[in-house]
């Protein structure tokens, strides 16, 4: 009997497992997405404390049980407005570090009601988001002031839709590590005193700030590593002032692809700390700007340590010949530098522009220690746009038909190069074909190539051969 007792004692033993104290269990709520954790506080009166001190408060059309709602109803705003009072009366405890205000849904709310939730919310915690109506006309203007006042510690901010207006006065964003605005009315010069008064800054984005005509990085930046600008329409100036370590950047706008080029006349190793180089040139979208790709070179060599080059292009609006002539080919990308440090490219959006081959043959011939040539061609719903195109003209139900009755014939010429057939259907061929034609051959053994087009593509190939 004493050997049973024991080995159902020792049994039992195992089957507990280790023994959670009630000061872990908030640590391991914190740890799980805010839905869950509020579900889990229904199981027990432990876990139930564990979920007030959860780190997260989120307001939305989801937390505010809105029902699916994208719009606030007249009449119901108050109610929406009395939860979110309530909810910030019970946050004591300073347990809470991040704050989400998603009101994209509530349209003409008053900057009252923002300020008081501020007021509530901005001591003492780290990340604060905070998204408004993009359709309101009267934009919000951010109380700068909450973010320099004692007490204040947010490390991450994040504006969508409001203004930014920060005093010429004394003001200092110490704290700040992360910044994200989007669609923010804030002009160059107010740009330049935030910037200048966040000597933390590590992160930046801007997106959609189209009262920025320049960006003027403060050399007192020195932490600053990240940086993503995306389609600010009125900015014309950016590489040029870019900071010195920056580590990561991103390229996005209307105007800036027609600023690469003038660096030329700049010194070499402005970028001396960058890493990961990602632009996407949108526009001019016109025919001269074909002849500007290779002035991207420039941009390369001024970065000694790149490591990651992504170009992503759009064709221009006037049409490029289907063949290149070798004849103009220009070898004056010759070796005359060594990107040591280049390990992978990609070009998406690949056109048959012969300034873009010649950037390609620049990179095979000079980036030693390139591991991986990424070129993508395709186009988003080109193949089910195709196929359906096609299967109307043929007057058949099947694709499999189709190019059973008529995929090796001479009927396909015609379909691509009738004037009624999509343009851009047409350039993702001429691309595929520039491809073939002029860079594979090129392409080092130690290089691994990969080509992304479509699989029609190359069963159409040998067909325009002919």
């Amino acid at each position: 009997m004493g050997r049973k007792d024991s080995r159902s004692r020792s049994g039992s033993a195992k089957r507990r497992g280790p023994h959670l104290t009630l000061d872990r269990l908030p640590r391991i709520i914190a740890l799980l997405p805010m839905q869950d954790a509020a579900r889990a506080a229904c199981a027990s009166r432990e876990l139930l404390q564990s979920w007030r001190h959860y780190p997260e408060l989120k307001f939305s059309a989801k937390t505010l049980a809105m029902d699916g709602q994208h719009n606030c109803i007249q009449g119901q705003m108050d109610s929406y407005i009395k939860r979110i009072d309530i909810a910030l009366q019970n946050c004591t405890g300073g347990w809470v570090k991040r704050f989400r205000f998603e009101l994209q849904f509530f349209h003409e709310l008053s900057a009252h009601h923002i300020n008081h939730w501020l007021d509530a919310a901005i001591p003492g915690i780290e990340e604060l988001t905070l998204e408004l109506p993009r359709d309101d006309k009267m934009k919000y203007k951010f109380p700068c002031k909450l973010l320099f006042e004692k007490g204040c510690s947010i490390q991450s901010l994040c504006l969508y839709s409001c203004a930014f207006h920060p005093d010429q006065g004394a003001c200092s964003f110490r704290n700040l590590k992360r910044v994200y605005f989007s669609l923010v009315h804030i002009t160059t010069e107010e740009l330049w005193i935030f910037l200048y008064n966040s000597l933390s800054l590590e992160h930046l984005e801007l997106g959609f700030c189209h009262k920025i005509a320049c960006l003027k990085i403060p050399c007192t930046l020195q932490l600053l590593n990240f940086l993503r600008v995306r389609r600010c329409n009125m900015l014309q100036i950016i590489l040029p002032t870019v900071a010195p370590n920056v580590e990561t950047l991103f390229l996005m706008s209307a105007n800036e692809a027609g600023i690469f080029y003038p660096l030329i006349f700049q010194p070499h190793g402005r970028f001396l700390h960058l890493k990961y180089l990602e632009l996407v040139i949108v526009g001019p979208r016109n025919y001269g700007f074909g002849y500007q790709y290779t002035y991207l070179v420039t941009f390369l060599k001024a970065s000694p340590v790149l490591e990651t080059f992504i170009l992503h292009v759009e064709s221009a609006k006037e049409p490029y010949p289907l063949v290149i002539n070798p004849k103009y080919l220009k070898n004056h990308l010759l070796p005359e530098h060594c990107h040591q440090s280049i390990k992978h490219v990609t070009v998406t959006g690949f056109c048959h522009t012969q300034e873009l081959v010649e950037l390609i043959f620049y990179i095979l011939e000079n980036a030693t220690s390139l591991q991986c040539l990424t070129l993508d061609n395709r186009i988003r719903g080109f193949e089910k746009d195709l196929v359906a195109c096609i299967t109307q003209d043929a007057g058949t139900c099947d694709y499999q038909e189709w190019w059973k009755n008529f995929g090796a014939k001479e009927i396909i010429l015609h379909f691509f190069r009738r004037e009624s057939y999509p343009k851009s259907y047409w350039d993702a061929y001429c691309s595929y074909v520039a491809i073939r034609k002029y860079i594979i051959g090129r392409v080092p053994s130690s290089v691994e190539l990969k080509i992304y087009q479509l699989c029609l593509l190359m069963k159409l190939y040998p067909v325009f051969q002919r």
